[in-house]
């Protein structure tokens, strides 16, 4: 646009069209999850390093159905010899509501690491043992003085872990004594 259609517009403002914006928070808030394969993805949005978080997920029966679960199979967590020490179900079940049927359940998860996080639990089958499904967790984590995130509906902060480089190793001598 020249300096002359400019003048000749008149209008200097920035005009947007308001079907483009999107004022609809709610998407953005909310912990996401989509199935691919034997995966499902949970993402959690931004965390920030060194939290931990309790996560409330409840998620719909759809996303485990497989051939045996039509025929009622039930899932649960997969007990394995070696814990994961960053992210853990604490609390897990099914629950059938008159809209839905969703597998609630309560996972604590350590931010121990800026950037992309990825934890990975594994869900079991009761009636078919060889049927197992990944929970993919996965969040980007903020570092230190990166700012402080929203956290998404479901996510709770339940603690802060302390830095190990950020003990005693200050230049401060303290105060000295009057005598």
């Amino acid at each position: 646009m020249s300096q002359a259609q400019v003048e000749d517009h008149g209008d200097h403002h920035v005009h947007f069209d308001t079907t483009t914006l999107k004022d609809d928070f709610e998407s953005d808030s909310c912990v996401t999850y989509q199935r691919s394969g034997d995966t499902i993805v949970v993402n959690l949005g931004f965390l920030q390093i060194n939290h931990r978080y309790m996560i409330d997920l409840k998620l719909p029966v759809t996303l485990f159905d497989t051939n045996s679960t039509t025929s009622g199979g039930q899932f649960m967590p997969a007990v394995t010899t070696v814990p994961n020490l960053n992210c853990r179900i604490a609390e897990f079940s099914s629950c059938k509501h008159d809209v839905s049927n969703f597998y609630e359940m309560k996972i604590e998860f350590f931010a121990y690491k800026e950037k992309l996080l990825r934890e990975v639990l594994h869900i079991v089958n009761t009636k078919d043992s060889q049927e197992v499904l990944k929970l993919m967790i996965t969040a980007r984590v903020l570092g230190k003085g990166k700012g402080t995130p929203m956290l998404r509906t479901g996510i709770h902060c339940v603690g802060v872990e302390n830095d190990d480089d950020e003990s005693e190793a200050s230049d401060f001598s303290g105060f000295g004594k009057d005598t």
